[in-house]
């Protein structure tokens, strides 16, 4: 219960700052809500366009005396969305549309210094292209952009098409090298082929064989000769296998690292470690280009990680391919290495049926069966190369156009309301931190607490912003019930030693202590507590003015010793209320209110009076107000809400108390009530009385301006009545003389 107690209260605080600095907040708001309004509007249409493909394998691929398999693997086609953001296909793009001279001219550069190949690839991969791929699927989407909707829509299909060109050719490239080793083969073999013919005929000529009399290789087969035939059938097809392999080393020795790289999956030489390995790069090379979109310089720990670990696997990755090339050549000689063996137990085979047969046919067998074997293997290449040259000649498509970009009129950038979306959350965080920001530096006096906290004193009274005085706004006005209260804390009434004397001091000018000291003698006299108003505040006297009266005879004439003090008290239109004003004391006679002449005036004055209140100067720097002090009864501190700080307070408070004043207290000021929920329980007359109710408060406030209205007046004509003759030879007179 009390947690929650102690965050309410907490809320309670945040939302007073919010309420008093509102004007802040609105204006925080006002001009970052305008500055991205106009800067937006100021900023270059950015209009975008996107084609869709679809990136899939070739269909016909180039793998020799192997069954191709067709599926789809995440490492190919995140190669493959990196070979489309690479300098090899925009390269293409940039001859094509010729952007280098339209990028050097949007730049302003001179016609004899464009940019540079490079310049432009970095200029169009970082501000007109985007490519992204859609999850789990085969398709990627080009996005271009430009300040025209048709260049954007050029840039898009032109990178798709370029694309696709750069795929078809690679792949024919690619099998185009493969047919002609395959046919270098075929003619190798075709040779062997007829070499293998004419030792056949040339024996059969030699051995007068009439192969129609039932003479061959087939005639009187024993079970060497089958073991003879099988061993020929496993050297054939060992011969087609060393082929193969001899064939797959010639591809790729030629190669470097990256060409291999790109070859490994359609010759099945990619094992899962590379393709592991080949994924783990592929991810830290993406990562290292996000680092350098976020704008990560080069010497950021994060960034010479990311390179660290990029360069490890890129080593990693090469070590694999080097190994696979290797190992082509080693399993090339393990190959060699049986073919000759098997040779060499054919050749040993043939010699022992020689041996047992002994007859003439036992050359021309062998010579039979080499060719045999000969025609086999000539058979199998001629057959593979027939396929893959018809394979070669149909048309293959990789990359499928499925959505063709097209210009759009509306632009992608500046997106207005986003921008007016944003500007609005970052203006009001702004307004609402500075409001705090202003409320952490402001060290003036806040709330009831405040006068607890620093001042260590009560608050008696508290009055809320726009009071007027009282003779302006009537007995009946609600304002009247903020000094009634007043009135009844500080027990303001008469004593049995006389009338309680009483001053209103502050710490600065302009903090309403004199209108509060009038309207606490107004409500004083009407509630017929018999009293007098004693204006001391020789340099800004103000009680004449209220009250529309003249100031030609007052204390200073009492101080200079020109009149008693009880010609100077004068009757007022207030039943109930007498006032001293303050006379008109020459500058040089400012120190005519002495602590004897004070005391002199309590004294003579107490005996006729319920109530004596002394309207003082500012206690800070003027002497005057630490006389009165000393001789009242009761000092009371005016402060002004949210106006000085609240070290002039304390300062003037220890004023009182260091000169011996009895201090009762302190008295908030125009206090905004509606700003501070804290001023509740001391401003609750309001609603009682209907002050805020519709026209109870508009009635008062005109009331009291008709009023002032006439007081101005009636004050403008004391001030045009000439002055008496001999006047300002009198007041020198009276200066010399003091």
């Amino acid at each position: 219960m009390a947690e929650q107690t102690e965050v309410s209260l907490h809320f309670s605080d945040y939302w007073r700052v919010v309420k008093n600095r509102w004007p802040i907040i609105l204006t925080i708001f006002v001009l970052v809500v305008t500055t991205a309004y106009f800067y937006s509007k100021s900023l270059d249409k950015i209009y975008a366009a996107s084609a869709v493909i679809e990136v899939d394998r070739e269909n016909k691929q180039l793998d020799v005396f192997r069954q191709s398999m067709e599926q789809f693997e995440p490492v190919f086609f995140q190669t493959e969305f990196e070979r489309i953001q690479s300098k090899m296909v925009l390269n293409r793009v940039i001859t094509s549309m010729g952007l280098r001279q339209k990028f050097s001219q949007r730049l302003g550069l001179p016609a004899d210094q464009p940019l540079t190949d490079d310049q432009t690839y970095v200029m169009l991969r970082k501000q007109y292209l985007t490519v992204q791929p859609y999850r789990n699927t085969k398709l990627i989407e080009i996005m271009a952009y430009s300040t025209d909707p048709d260049e954007a829509a050029m840039i898009a299909n032109a990178v798709a098409q370029e694309y696709e060109s750069y795929r078809v050719e690679n792949i024919k490239q690619r099998t185009t090298a493969g047919l002609v080793t395959l046919k270098e083969e075929l003619d190798k073999q075709k040779s062997e082929v007829d070499r293998a013919k004419g030792r056949v005929e040339k024996l059969r000529k030699e051995l007068e064989i009439d192969i129609a009399g039932g003479f061959g290789p087939n005639a009187n087969t024993t079970l060497q000769d089958m073991e003879l035939q099988r061993k020929e059938a496993m050297l054939s097809d060992m011969k087609a296998d060393v082929l193969a392999r001899r064939v797959r080393l010639e591809k790729v020795k030629d190669l470097t690292i990256e060409q291999i790289e790109n070859v490994l999956q359609p010759l099945g030489l990619e094992d899962p470690t590379i393709t592991n390995t080949k994924q783990n790069y592929l991810q830290a090379d993406a990562f290292l280009e996000s680092l350098k979109k976020q704008g990560i310089g080069s010497d950021h720990p994060r960034m010479q990680q990311a390179v660290a670990q990029l360069s490890k696997l890129r080593s990693q990755l090469n070590s694999l391919i080097q190994g696979v090339k290797q190992s082509l050549d080693i399993d090339l000689s393990v190959a060699q290495s049986k073919l000759e063996s098997l040779e060499a137990e054919v050749a040993l085979l043939k010699e022992r049926a020689r041996g047992v047969r002994g007859d003439k046919l036992a050359p021309y067998e062998d010579a039979q069966r080499e060719l045999e074997t000969q025609q086999s293997i000539y058979a199998l290449v001629a057959g593979r190369y027939k396929q893959e040259s018809v394979d070669a000649q149909i048309s293959i498509q990789p990359v499928t156009l499925i959505n063709r970009a097209e210009a759009t009129q509306r632009p992608v950038k500046p997106n207005l309301v986003l921008n007016i979306a944003l500007s609005a959350v970052v203006g009001l965080v702004l307004g609402v931190s500075l409001a705090f920001f202003i409320e952490y530096l402001d060290t003036s006096v806040k709330s009831l607490d405040d006068v607890e906290r620093y001042l260590n004193t009560t608050v008696v009274g508290v009055v809320p912003e726009g009071v007027n005085t009282l003779n302006l706004e009537g007995p009946d006005s609600p304002n009247a019930e903020a000094y009634r209260i007043l009135r009844a804390k500080i027990d303001l009434k008469a004593r049995p030693d006389g009338a309680h004397t009483l001053t209103i001091v502050s710490g600065g000018p302009g903090e309403g202590k004199t209108t509060t000291l009038f309207n606490l003698a107004y409500v004083c006299a009407y509630s017929g507590i018999n009293t007098l108003v004693i204006d001391t505040d020789f340099r800004r006297h103000s009680i004449n003015a209220i009250l529309g009266i003249s100031n030609d005879q007052g204390l200073a004439d009492f101080l200079l010793g020109y009149s008693p003090l009880h010609e100077c008290i004068r009757a007022t239109d207030i039943p109930n209320l007498h006032v001293i004003t303050a006379g008109k004391l020459p500058p040089q006679c400012m120190g005519a209110l002495s602590p004897a002449k004070m005391s002199e005036i309590v004294q003579t004055l107490k005996p006729h009076y319920d109530v004596i209140l002394f309207d003082a100067p500012p206690i800070l720097g003027i002497s005057d107000a630490a006389v009165i002090v000393h001789e009242v009864d009761t000092t009371l501190l005016a402060i002004q809400h949210r106006r000085y700080p609240r070290n002039i307070s304390w300062r003037a408070k220890k004023v009182v108390e260091e000169v011996g004043g009895r201090f009762g207290g302190v008295i908030l000021n125009k206090v905004q009530l509606r700003s501070d929920d804290s001023y509740y329980y001391y401003t609750s007359y309001y609603g009682y009385y209907g002050y805020y109710k519709s026209g109870s408060k508009g009635d008062t406030q005109k009331k009291a301006r008709e009023n002032k209205r006439q007081l101005e007046k009636r004050n403008k004509q004391i001030q045009q009545q000439a002055p008496a003759p001999g006047g300002q030879e009198s007041e020198r007179r009276r200066s010399d003389e003091f």
